[in-house]
């Protein structure tokens, strides 16, 4: 269909590659996997009149519900679930794609889209903690729940404060080339040794805390649990809570001593 080529071009920004090849943006699920499809959806919304405000909306809310519906173990309510919480980040691409498409986009839209991860992503990481307290009651999971909100919540608020405050304020020489990830490696590139090697470490094992992850292996250890072993849910319990807040406290240590110059800042008035 001509329409739903011409319709990539508009809704799915791109940027060239190292070899120069034009290619998708953003999350790696979603440039190799998401956005294939989610153009038949955007096609069928912008058809339906549904705005991208009310596509966010509907992406918030299919999102609560799915990880509520994950908390019971009741096999049924937990293949929901995790239909319903894929969804929301299908969504996530889709309402940015009708604004761009009916060039819509704004400010409200923006505020609308963060503020459905804010409520969204964090209690993805509760999940297993929650869904063992409901199997055997037992209180550490609560705990575990409660810090692995926390951590997750702190690590979405150190990455905002990072690229969104710190970032553009940083000297040019520490500061990204155009089309690069939103990580200052040109200041790392004189860098060699051991400092290169956290770099890089610290960027993958990131992903292991990235939200995306977190829905997948939640997902698996839950399902796994009607298999009858839930070890792998309690170690993911424990892995969200304790690692994620050892990973923030590294992300805080590591940004403030290599990433961050100590250049000198004059707070507006």
């Amino acid at each position: 269909m001509e329409i739903i080529q011409e319709m990539r071009l508009v809704c799915q920004l791109r940027k060239p590659n190292a070899r120069g090849k034009m290619v998708r943006t953003g999350h790696w699920v979603n440039r190799l996997f998401v956005r294939r499809f989610s153009i038949y959806i955007t096609w069928l919304f912008v058809k339906a009149g549904i705005s991208a405000n009310g596509t966010t909306f509907l992406g918030m809310l299919f999102g609560l519900i799915g990880v509520v519906l994950f908390i019971p173990h009741i096999f049924w309510l937990n293949v929901i679930g995790f239909f319903l919480v894929m969804l929301d980040n299908v969504l996530d691409c889709v309402d940015g794609e009708i604004a761009r498409w009916t060039k819509k986009s704004s400010l409200r839209g923006l505020y609308l889209d963060l503020v459905s991860h804010i409520l969204c992503n964090a209690p993805l990481a509760t999940i297993c903690a929650l869904h063992l307290y409901l199997l055997n009651g037992k209180t550490r999971y609560m705990l575990l729940a409660f810090l692995a909100y926390i951590a997750a919540q702190c690590r979405r608020e150190l990455s905002v404060t990072y690229d969104e405050i710190i970032l553009p304020l940083m000297p040019s020489e520490c500061q990204c080339q155009p089309g690069a990830s939103r990580t200052p490696e040109v200041a790392l590139q004189n860098q060699v040794g051991w400092t290169q090697i956290k770099w890089s470490l610290a960027r993958f094992i990131s992903k292991l805390t990235d939200f995306f992850t977190i829905r997948l292996i939640s997902s698996l250890c839950i399902f796994l649990s009607y298999a009858g072993t839930i070890k792998p849910m309690i170690l993911a319990a424990w892995f969200f809570a304790v690692f994620g807040i050892l990973w923030d406290i590294a992300d805080i240590v590591f940004k403030f001593f290599y990433l961050i110059p100590d250049a000198k800042h004059a707070k507006k008035v």
